[in-house]
Protein backbone atom coordinates (compact mmCIF):
# COMPACT_ATOMS: atom_id res chain seq x y z
CA UNK A 1 0.00 0.00 0.00
CA UNK A 2 2.78 2.42 0.89
CA UNK A 3 4.38 1.99 -2.54
CA UNK A 4 1.04 2.63 -4.19
CA UNK A 5 0.50 5.72 -2.07
CA UNK A 6 3.86 7.07 -3.22
CA UNK A 7 2.65 6.85 -6.83
CA UNK A 8 -0.07 9.32 -5.88
CA UNK A 9 2.61 11.98 -5.52
CA UNK A 10 3.30 11.79 -9.24
CA UNK A 11 -0.27 11.21 -10.34
CA UNK A 12 -1.83 14.31 -8.89
CA UNK A 13 0.32 16.85 -7.14
CA UNK A 14 1.91 18.42 -10.20
CA UNK A 15 -1.41 19.88 -11.26
CA UNK A 16 -1.91 21.82 -8.07
CA UNK A 17 1.51 23.37 -7.78
CA UNK A 18 1.25 25.44 -10.94
CA UNK A 19 -1.49 27.51 -9.44
CA UNK A 20 0.41 30.77 -9.40
CA UNK A 21 1.47 30.17 -12.97
CA UNK A 22 -1.74 29.10 -14.71
CA UNK A 23 -4.30 30.07 -12.13
CA UNK A 24 -3.88 33.80 -11.84
CA UNK A 25 -4.46 36.95 -13.79
CA UNK A 26 -5.22 40.59 -13.11
CA UNK A 27 -8.68 41.91 -13.71
CA UNK A 28 -9.56 43.29 -17.12
CA UNK A 29 -13.03 43.37 -18.58
CA UNK A 30 -13.75 41.30 -21.66
CA UNK A 31 -16.76 43.43 -22.56
CA UNK A 32 -17.00 44.91 -25.98
CA UNK A 33 -16.18 41.67 -27.77
CA UNK A 34 -18.74 40.97 -30.48
CA UNK A 35 -18.25 37.19 -30.42
CA UNK A 36 -16.53 34.53 -28.36
CA UNK A 37 -12.79 34.31 -28.98
CA UNK A 38 -11.19 31.11 -30.24
CA UNK A 39 -9.42 28.72 -27.89
CA UNK A 40 -6.02 29.94 -29.12
CA UNK A 41 -7.01 33.56 -28.52
CA UNK A 42 -8.20 32.76 -24.99
CA UNK A 43 -4.95 30.98 -24.13
CA UNK A 44 -2.81 33.73 -25.64
CA UNK A 45 -4.65 36.43 -23.69
CA UNK A 46 -4.50 34.35 -20.51
CA UNK A 47 -0.72 34.05 -20.80
CA UNK A 48 -0.31 37.80 -21.31
CA UNK A 49 -2.42 38.58 -18.25
CA UNK A 50 -0.54 35.98 -16.27
CA UNK A 51 2.79 37.61 -17.05
CA UNK A 52 1.39 40.92 -15.84
CA UNK A 53 0.41 39.29 -12.57
CA UNK A 54 3.79 37.66 -12.11
CA UNK A 55 5.51 40.97 -12.76
CA UNK A 56 3.44 42.66 -10.06
CA UNK A 57 3.52 39.94 -7.41
CA UNK A 58 6.25 40.47 -4.82
CA UNK A 59 5.50 37.79 -2.24
CA UNK A 60 2.91 35.61 -0.57
CA UNK A 61 2.71 33.35 2.46
CA UNK A 62 0.16 30.68 3.25
CA UNK A 63 -0.53 27.67 5.46
CA UNK A 64 -1.53 24.46 3.68
CA UNK A 65 -2.82 21.06 4.77
CA UNK A 66 -1.85 17.93 2.83
CA UNK A 67 -3.79 14.74 3.55
CA UNK A 68 -3.53 11.22 2.13
CA UNK A 69 -6.16 8.54 2.73
CA UNK A 70 -6.03 4.97 1.43
CA UNK A 71 -8.90 2.47 1.53
CA UNK A 72 -8.61 -0.97 0.00
CA UNK A 73 -7.09 -4.41 0.27
CA UNK A 74 -4.26 -3.04 2.39
CA UNK A 75 -6.66 -1.69 4.99
CA UNK A 76 -7.37 1.92 5.93
CA UNK A 77 -4.38 4.27 6.32
CA UNK A 78 -4.20 8.04 6.55
CA UNK A 79 -1.80 10.85 7.38
CA UNK A 80 -1.71 14.65 7.35
CA UNK A 81 0.92 17.38 7.38
CA UNK A 82 0.71 21.17 7.63
CA UNK A 83 3.09 23.20 5.50
CA UNK A 84 4.10 26.85 5.60
CA UNK A 85 4.67 28.19 2.07
CA UNK A 86 6.56 31.35 1.18
CA UNK A 87 7.08 32.88 -2.24
CA UNK A 88 9.42 35.79 -2.97
CA UNK A 89 9.79 37.27 -6.44
CA UNK A 90 11.05 36.47 -8.90
CA UNK A 91 11.54 32.71 -8.49
CA UNK A 92 12.08 31.75 -4.85
CA UNK A 93 9.61 29.36 -3.21
CA UNK A 94 10.12 27.69 0.17
CA UNK A 95 7.94 24.99 1.75
CA UNK A 96 8.39 24.09 5.42
CA UNK A 97 6.62 21.24 7.24
CA UNK A 98 5.37 22.58 10.59
CA UNK A 99 3.24 19.68 11.89
CA UNK A 100 2.25 16.11 11.05
CA UNK A 101 -0.17 13.45 12.29
CA UNK A 102 -1.30 9.94 11.43
CA UNK A 103 0.97 7.32 9.87
CA UNK A 104 4.59 8.32 10.37
CA UNK A 105 5.58 6.21 7.40
CA UNK A 106 3.14 7.99 5.08
CA UNK A 107 4.20 11.38 6.44
CA UNK A 108 7.86 10.65 5.75
CA UNK A 109 7.71 8.56 2.59
CA UNK A 110 4.67 10.06 0.89
CA UNK A 111 3.73 13.55 2.06
CA UNK A 112 7.23 14.89 2.59
CA UNK A 113 8.22 13.48 -0.79
CA UNK A 114 5.20 15.23 -2.22
CA UNK A 115 6.44 18.57 -0.86
CA UNK A 116 9.86 17.90 -2.38
CA UNK A 117 8.21 17.15 -5.73
CA UNK A 118 6.29 20.42 -5.53
CA UNK A 119 9.50 22.36 -5.04
CA UNK A 120 10.94 20.51 -8.05
CA UNK A 121 7.92 21.48 -10.14
CA UNK A 122 8.43 25.11 -9.11
CA UNK A 123 11.67 25.22 -11.09
CA UNK A 124 11.38 27.43 -14.18
CA UNK A 125 11.89 24.63 -16.71
CA UNK A 126 9.16 22.50 -15.14
CA UNK A 127 6.73 25.43 -14.92
CA UNK A 128 7.20 25.94 -18.65
CA UNK A 129 6.28 22.28 -19.24
CA UNK A 130 3.16 22.68 -17.10
CA UNK A 131 2.09 25.93 -18.74
CA UNK A 132 -1.08 25.84 -20.78
CA UNK A 133 0.45 27.27 -23.95
CA UNK A 134 0.36 26.59 -27.67
CA UNK A 135 3.84 25.06 -27.42
CA UNK A 136 2.68 22.46 -24.89
CA UNK A 137 -1.02 21.87 -25.59
CA UNK A 138 -3.65 21.73 -28.29
CA UNK A 139 -6.82 23.41 -27.03
CA UNK A 140 -10.43 23.40 -28.19
CA UNK A 141 -13.29 25.61 -27.01
CA UNK A 142 -16.01 23.23 -25.80
CA UNK A 143 -18.48 25.80 -24.50
CA UNK A 144 -19.25 28.02 -21.51
CA UNK A 145 -20.07 27.43 -17.86
CA UNK A 146 -20.69 29.31 -14.61
CA UNK A 147 -18.57 28.69 -11.51
CA UNK A 148 -19.56 30.47 -8.29
CA UNK A 149 -21.45 33.08 -10.30
CA UNK A 150 -18.57 33.77 -12.71
CA UNK A 151 -18.88 33.00 -16.42
CA UNK A 152 -16.10 30.90 -17.87
CA UNK A 153 -14.98 29.43 -21.16
CA UNK A 154 -14.42 25.66 -21.02
CA UNK A 155 -11.36 24.48 -22.94
CA UNK A 156 -10.35 20.92 -23.77
CA UNK A 157 -6.58 20.58 -23.32
CA UNK A 158 -4.55 17.84 -25.04
CA UNK A 159 -0.78 17.71 -24.39
CA UNK A 160 1.63 17.61 -27.30
CA UNK A 161 4.16 15.72 -25.15
CA UNK A 162 3.24 13.12 -22.53
CA UNK A 163 5.25 13.40 -19.32
CA UNK A 164 4.65 13.67 -15.57
CA UNK A 165 4.19 17.45 -15.79
CA UNK A 166 1.48 17.47 -18.47
CA UNK A 167 -2.18 16.49 -18.33
CA UNK A 168 -5.26 15.98 -20.47
CA UNK A 169 -8.57 17.36 -19.40
CA UNK A 170 -10.62 20.55 -19.17
CA UNK A 171 -9.73 24.09 -18.16
CA UNK A 172 -12.22 26.77 -17.05
CA UNK A 173 -11.03 30.31 -17.92
CA UNK A 174 -12.80 33.37 -16.50
CA UNK A 175 -14.46 35.49 -19.17
CA UNK A 176 -13.94 38.77 -17.35
CA UNK A 177 -10.21 38.54 -16.54
CA UNK A 178 -8.79 35.50 -18.39
CA UNK A 179 -7.84 33.63 -15.19
CA UNK A 180 -7.88 29.86 -14.81
CA UNK A 181 -10.67 28.98 -12.36
CA UNK A 182 -10.52 25.19 -12.51
CA UNK A 183 -8.46 22.40 -14.07
CA UNK A 184 -9.78 18.82 -14.06
CA UNK A 185 -8.40 15.78 -15.81
CA UNK A 186 -5.78 13.08 -15.60
CA UNK A 187 -2.01 12.79 -16.05
CA UNK A 188 -0.87 12.53 -19.65
CA UNK A 189 1.46 9.73 -18.62
CA UNK A 190 0.34 6.92 -16.31
CA UNK A 191 2.56 7.25 -13.21
CA UNK A 192 2.75 3.50 -12.58
CA UNK A 193 1.62 0.08 -13.84
CA UNK A 194 0.06 -0.45 -10.42
CA UNK A 195 -2.42 2.36 -11.07
CA UNK A 196 -5.17 1.81 -13.64
CA UNK A 197 -6.61 5.32 -13.40
CA UNK A 198 -5.62 8.63 -11.83
CA UNK A 199 -7.48 11.94 -11.82
CA UNK A 200 -7.27 15.41 -10.30
CA UNK A 201 -9.48 18.45 -9.76
CA UNK A 202 -7.87 21.81 -8.92
CA UNK A 203 -9.97 24.84 -7.96
CA UNK A 204 -8.94 28.50 -7.74
CA UNK A 205 -10.68 31.52 -6.28
CA UNK A 206 -10.57 35.27 -6.74
CA UNK A 207 -9.94 37.72 -3.93
CA UNK A 208 -9.93 41.28 -5.17
CA UNK A 209 -7.71 41.26 -8.25
CA UNK A 210 -5.78 38.10 -7.36
CA UNK A 211 -6.59 34.46 -8.09
CA UNK A 212 -5.14 31.86 -5.70
CA UNK A 213 -5.32 28.07 -5.21
CA UNK A 214 -8.29 26.93 -3.17
CA UNK A 215 -8.39 23.14 -3.15
CA UNK A 216 -6.89 20.17 -4.99
CA UNK A 217 -8.13 16.59 -4.90
CA UNK A 218 -6.17 13.83 -6.65
CA UNK A 219 -7.27 10.18 -6.71
CA UNK A 220 -5.51 7.00 -7.82
CA UNK A 221 -7.37 3.74 -8.40
CA UNK A 222 -5.16 0.72 -7.79
CA UNK A 223 -5.23 -2.38 -10.03
CA UNK A 224 -5.23 -4.80 -7.09
CA UNK A 225 -8.10 -2.94 -5.44
CA UNK A 226 -8.49 0.20 -3.40
CA UNK A 227 -8.16 3.93 -3.82
CA UNK A 228 -5.68 6.52 -2.57
CA UNK A 229 -6.79 10.15 -2.31
CA UNK A 230 -4.63 13.22 -1.83
CA UNK A 231 -6.33 16.43 -0.68
CA UNK A 232 -4.59 19.80 -0.43
CA UNK A 233 -6.46 22.63 1.30
CA UNK A 234 -5.05 26.14 1.21
CA UNK A 235 -5.54 28.18 4.37
CA UNK A 236 -4.90 31.84 5.13
CA UNK A 237 -3.03 33.86 2.51
CA UNK A 238 -1.11 37.06 2.80
CA UNK A 239 -0.55 38.34 -0.73
CA UNK A 240 1.50 41.42 -1.47
CA UNK A 241 1.63 42.75 -5.03
CA UNK A 242 3.92 45.72 -4.54
CA UNK A 243 5.51 46.38 -7.90
CA UNK A 244 2.70 48.69 -8.91
CA UNK A 245 2.60 48.08 -12.67
CA UNK A 246 -1.12 47.45 -12.42
CA UNK A 247 -3.43 50.20 -11.24
CA UNK A 248 -0.38 52.08 -9.92
CA UNK A 249 -0.54 50.93 -6.32
CA UNK A 250 0.55 48.09 -4.01
CA UNK A 251 -2.06 45.53 -3.06
CA UNK A 252 -2.12 43.67 0.25
CA UNK A 253 -4.78 41.02 0.75
CA UNK A 254 -5.11 38.71 3.73
CA UNK A 255 -7.84 36.11 3.53
CA UNK A 256 -8.73 32.47 4.08
CA UNK A 257 -9.09 29.94 1.31
CA UNK A 258 -12.13 28.03 2.52
CA UNK A 259 -12.27 24.41 1.48
CA UNK A 260 -15.22 23.53 -0.69
CA UNK A 261 -16.06 20.16 -2.26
Amino acid sequence: MMYLAKRLVVSGVMFSVGAWMVGGAWAQSATGMESSPTADEIVARMLVKNQERLAALERYTTERTYRVEYKGTGGHHEAEIRVHAEYTAPEHKKLTVVAESGSKFICEKVLRKLVESEEEASAKSNRIQMSLSAENYTTELEGEDTLNGVRAWVLKATPKVDNKFTYKGKVWVSEDDYAVMRVAGEPAKNPSWWINHASFDSRYMRRGEVWVPQRNVSSSHVRIGGEATLTINYGEYEVLAARGELQGRPLLNTFRAEAKP
